[in-house]
């Protein structure tokens, strides 16, 4: 299950509706920012808007992390992904029990009225409806309705737990695992293509003004509220998992960061490319520490 620090309560991660669904089932404690970790969750908004917080690939990172395996379905059609993901289910549910799976579907946030595609957790699959339960709402779809919408593609990741949580959920301890999953998070922020390249690209490509706004525009979907765009989260994993290994500079860089996506949320166009340098220094650091490690 999912617990709620008041330090994150005002936050709602995509990824934290699923996550909170599959742990809730397990019986499993875990905390918001080691979720966002594990996840690879702390993300750059697409240019182009098409970011959906790293697809499935996260879903996998997610439960890599916390020691289960995953079975993973992708198709361009919602009727072989309705057929597989309800044979997933009751195969499951024959083995053990059925968790809710993690897949994605277009949401609408009720407050801006802007639809994006979202983390979601499919369970209670029957046999006409599927509950699908995102950070914006929790309701029960038809499979007909479901065969009418319009996606690209169609997914799920199924988590197969471990033996020892299904054995021991209390004393299953994620924490551990957080710790590692956020010097990968670092890593994969400094280094990927959907990293902070992508922020770093669009910043150097000098945007007009109207690129500006629509950069903004996307930011403030993806943060479904949150706008220091989900690095005040990251500041909670830091103190929480990285006292040990992660610099003073990174803590300190990121902190900074989620100040400036206020300023640049609230129309400072100057805070964007001070949030593209500010977090290339905090990574750096970061990667500096970790070298310094490995040679000592």
């Amino acid at each position: 299950m999912i617990d709620a620090p008041t330090s994150l309560a005002r936050h709602s991660h995509p990824a934290l509706a699923p996550a909170g669904m599959i742990f809730d089932a397990l019986d499993i404690s875990v905390e918001p920012s080691a979720v966002v970790v594990m996840a690879s969750g702390i993300r750059y908004a697409d240019p182009d808007g098409l970011d959906d917080f790293g697809g499935l690939d996260a879903a996998f990172d997610l439960f890599e992390a916390a020691g289960f395996n995953c079975e993973q379905f992708r198709s361009m059609d919602a009727g072989p992904f309705l057929d597989a993901a309800r044979r997933e289910h009751a195969l499951a549910e024959r083995r053990w029990r059925a968790t809710p799976f993690y897949s994605l579907h277009p949401e609408c946030d009720p407050v801006s009225g802007a639809t994006t595609v979202r983390p979601v957790a499919l369970s209670e699959f029957g046999d006409t409806t599927v509950r699908i339960t995102s950070t914006f709402a929790d309701r029960t779809a038809s499979y007909e309705d479901l065969l009418r919408g319009e996606s690209s593609l169609w997914g799920y990741a199924a988590p197969v737990p471990s033996l020892r949580a299904i054995l021991a959920p209390a004393r299953y301890d994620l924490a551990a695992r957080a710790r590692r999953s956020l010097r990968l998070l670092f890593l994969r922020m400094a280094t990927a293509r959907d990293g902070l390249s992508r922020l770093e690209s669009f910043v150097s490509s000098r945007p007009l003004r109207e690129k500006t706004q629509a950069y903004r525009r996307g930011m403030a979907a993806m943060g479904a509220g949150d706008d220091s765009f989900h690095r005040s989260v990251l500041v909670a994993a830091i103190e929480s998992y990285g006292t040990a290994t992660v610099p003073d500079e990174t803590h300190a860089g990121f902190a900074r960061s989620a100040a400036l996506h206020l300023e640049f949320l609230d129309g400072a166009d100057a805070a964007l490319a001070e949030i593209a340098r500010v977090e290339r220094a905090a990574l750096d650091a970061h990667a500096r520490g970790v070298a310094g490690r490995v040679c000592s």
